[in-house]
């Protein structure tokens, strides 16, 4: 997209998205970073369950990683 003479780049989707269950990795860039497990999916994010039992949603296009098992 242009607005002006600025280009403005949208990130496309670079892997599937993750499903209910799966182990992932998200990095926040004003939070840091969190592992949980995937609980809900939704229309462009999904919801993940940390250790400590905090909820926290994450954009598909975000920066996120599946774990290892």
């Amino acid at each position: 997209m242009i607005f002006g003479k600025k280009c403005m780049s949208i990130k496309k989707k670079s892997k599937k998205a993750p499903e209910i269950g799966d182990k992932i990795e998200h990095t926040c860039r004003l939070n840091g970073k969190f592992t949980g497990k995937v609980i809900e999916l939704l229309g462009m994010q999904f919801v993940y369950e940390t250790k400590e039992g905090h909820h926290r949603h994450c954009l598909f296009r975000e920066d996120w990683k599946y774990l290892s098992e």
